[in-house]
């Protein structure tokens, strides 16, 4: 469930935006084309013949009929054209041939329409919305042959075959009355999986979302400063601005190839926003009349307004230099008053458990109204105590915390450690990752400080004339048992979490010279990692971006192929396969994994189609069928696999490039892999596995990475 709170900054209808903006560009032409009719009357005496009759009635002098007549028509004629306009955009974003086909002739004509339709002009960051295509419903013989292919190579035999007769079975049984409610779905919502997907992929999950969902996002290589609460103040003010752009439309859109526009309405489910623990199903909260941010420091909340009058009585953010100023207030405060307060915790808690405390919470007027400053808040900051030494320390204090210092249901949070350093925390099921990277990539580009790493302090006197940070008050003394518990829980869970980061000896810019896709080469070389360890080919997760629809999340790219698993096994056959062979099988495996990527981009991948069938039969309280019983269709994935994309816009620096970040495995006796490429020649793996397994290690997986990316390159030389 999603809701939306307040009305103080609304997010404006996006239809009716294009409708408004379309009707003052007409409405600007229609007066032009008056002034026009009327200085140049007489040719157009000629053309028009307004009738003595209706002068007469109307009265009407004919200078302002002549008005009139002008502005209709050059309202008219503009409209029409805008009309036009958008529909012919439509049309050629519904153009799959690109990525298909990108060198045929068909593409290059339409990649050349949709360039000059598109033109120059900055658009608002919302504007393609209703433009963009739905999300395609797969054939469903496609999709059960895509999915039968994916599973061969990791089954057994005889796994196969009873995984092949519940297949057909569906495909000649139910399959077909399913996939006629899916159809008859997908034409009355702009995206027949959005739905589906979050309630049962994210809000319907009861486990702890820290850790097992919450993701995070690293620092960039070398921090620009080391003075904590300068950077604190840089980050707060940016993140702030970014909010404002994405509040009045100003965010410029996200293009894929610099030409495609992409769903950017993951932004106004990401900011202000919260995840609220209900039984049995969770509920996405967004706040849109926030002014104020929460602070967090030893224990301690703070509120802060965060805008203030500019002489003209205008409402403006605070500046670097007040922020900076407020935060040292905040700082010597918190270490003043020796008030932990210890709610934090209880949000990494099993999602039941933590809704039954909640409401127990909050029947408490203090808590309740605490609690909803935390949740409506602009964004979530938290000033760190810790000082990690090592980039792995800094992105396992990011991810977990010790409890009581993260609020795992804000969608994001901020943290600034002690020496500088700075990283995200996000919630999953409030956006992708994909939204909080452009955010950090925002952020870490446009941050500035003196040449000493210090930033300007606001005078006493300035900042008297502010509103002053509130420390929000807690009544938590009927509550010790549930902390307690609720830390235990929680210890063992960040216990749990083994993190290495490994950087590969060379990037993507010997990848493309060798003529093969990156994305493809670091998957193969996952793959070849895992089977040097276990001798096994496994189940693997990609994400794949479905942005080019209407309000799209992901898709799943399925890397393991036939060819993949030849490949593997050829690379540890040295005596009876040659390098040339191993050399084609590696091109066909990569081929193949960008095959099946473009295929999930395109919304053609086969794991959302079966999930959106299951889901249709489980609404329709329906008997299962045989195939959803098979244990192997929905199993969690061994490896799941993920790349962090950068450079989303021109802003993008090198020196200030994020470098990625990490998420848990899914399966607790396998890995989570991410990847980052940053530019030419840097490729850094995030690899996590489950400390309690006796079947993984972080460390031994981050190693035969390296040693993959080695032996492939040695391969190619």
């Amino acid at each position: 469930m999603f809701r939306v709170m307040g009305s103080m900054m609304p997010y404006r209808n996006r239809a009716y935006d294009i409708y408004r903006r379309n009707f003052s560009e007409a409405s600007a032409v229609g007066f032009l084309s008056a002034i026009l009719f009327t200085v140049f009357s007489e040719p157009v005496k000629n053309l028009v013949d307004f009738g003595e009759k209706w002068m007469e009635l109307s009265g009407i002098p004919y200078q302002m009929n002549i008005a009139m007549f002008g502005f209709v028509v050059g309202y008219g004629t503009t409209k029409m054209f805008l009309l036009m306009r958008m529909q012919l955009f439509k049309m050629l974003l519904a153009y799959q041939g690109w990525m298909l086909n990108p060198k045929s002739m068909t593409t290059k004509m339409w990649a050349l329409m949709l360039g000059l339709l598109r033109g120059n002009g900055a658009y608002p960051c919302f504007y393609f919305e209703p433009l963009l295509p739905k999300l395609p419903v797969p054939e469903l013989n496609m999709t059960l042959d895509r999915f039968l292919s994916s599973m061969k190579p990791i089954l057994s035999d005889e796994e196969f075959i009873e995984l092949l007769t519940a297949t057909e079975t569906f495909r000649i049984k139910e399959g077909p009355k399913l996939q006629s409610y899916l159809l008859q779905r997908s034409l009355v919502k702009r995206n027949w999986l959005n739905e589906y997907w979050l309630q049962m992929a994210y809000l319907g999950y009861r486990e702890p979302s820290a850790v097992n969902v919450n993701c995070y996002a690293v620092d960039r290589k070398t921090s620009p400063t080391t003075n904590q609460l300068a950077r604190a103040a840089n980050h707060i003010y940016y993140v702030l601005r970014f909010v404002e752009d994405i509040v009045e439309d100003t965010l410029v859109p996200q293009y894929m190839q610099d030409l495609i526009p992409l769903s950017m309405d993951g932004f106004r489910r990401t900011q202000c926003s919260a995840r609220i623990p209900r039984l049995g199903v969770d509920e996405i909260v967004s706040y849109k009349d926030a002014k104020h941010i929460i602070i967090y420091r030893k224990g301690v909340y703070f509120k802060l307004h965060v805008y203030k009058k500019d002489s003209d009585g205008m409402e403006v953010l605070l500046t670097i230099p007040e922020i900076h100023g407020i935060l040292q207030q905040i700082v010597q405060t918190a270490d003043e008053v020796k008030d932990f307060c210890s709610i934090g915790v209880l949000t990494a808690q099993n999602r039941d458990y933590w809704a039954k405390v909640r409401e127990r919470v909050v029947s408490i007027d203090v808590n309740k109204e605490s609690l909803e400053s935390i949740e409506s808040a602009l964004a979530f900051f938290i000033i760190e105590e810790e000082c990690p030494k090592t980039l792995d320390e800094e992105a396992i204090f990011t991810m977990t915390g010790h409890g009581p210092n993260r609020y795992f249901d804000k969608s994001l949070q901020f943290i600034v450690y002690q020496n500088g350093r700075a990283g995200i925390n996000a919630e999953h099921s409030c956006g992708d990752a994909t939204y909080a990277a452009r955010l950090w990539e925002y952020v870490l580009a446009m941050e500035s400080y003196n040449h000493d790493g210090t930033v300007d302090t606001a005078t006493s006197q300035q900042l008297k004339k502010l509103s002053q940070p509130v420390k929000l008050e807690w009544n938590l003394d009927d509550f010790d048992k549930e902390l307690i518990e609720s830390q235990e829980h929680f210890q063992k869970l960040a216990n749990g979490f083994m993190l290495r980061l490994a950087f590969a000896e060379y990037g993507k810019g010997y990848i493309k010279k060798k003529r093969l896709s990156p994305d493809g080469y670091l998957q193969m070389a996952i793959q070849l990692a895992y089977y040097k360890l276990t001798r096994k080919c496994v189940k693997t997760y990609e994400s794949a971006s479905t942005r080019l629809y209407a309000d799209g999340r992901t898709e799943t790219i399925r890397p393991v192929t036939e060819a993949s698993v030849a490949w593997c096994k050829a690379m540890s056959s040295m005596k009876t396969t040659t390098r040339e062979q191993k050399i084609l099988l590696l091109k066909r495996a990569v081929n193949a994994q960008t095959k099946v990527k473009n295929e999930a981009m395109l919304g053609q991948g086969w794991d959302r189609h079966l999930f959106g069938l299951f889901a249709i039969c489980k609404e329709l309280g329906q008997e299962m069928p045989d195939l959803f019983k098979n244990k192997n269709v929905f199993m969690p994935d061994v490896l799941s696999t993920s790349q962090t994309p950068t450079k989303y816009t021109d802003i993008w620096k090198m020196e200030a490039s994020c470098l990625g970040g990490g998420f848990s495995p899914v399966n607790p006796d396998g890995y989570g892999v991410s990847y980052i490429i940053v530019g030419e020649d840097m490729i850094l793996f995030h690899v996590s596995s489950n400390k309690y397994s006796t079947e993984t290690s972080a460390h031994k997986m981050a190693d035969a990475i390296l040693d993959s990316m080695a032996e492939m390159k040695t391969l190619l030389e």
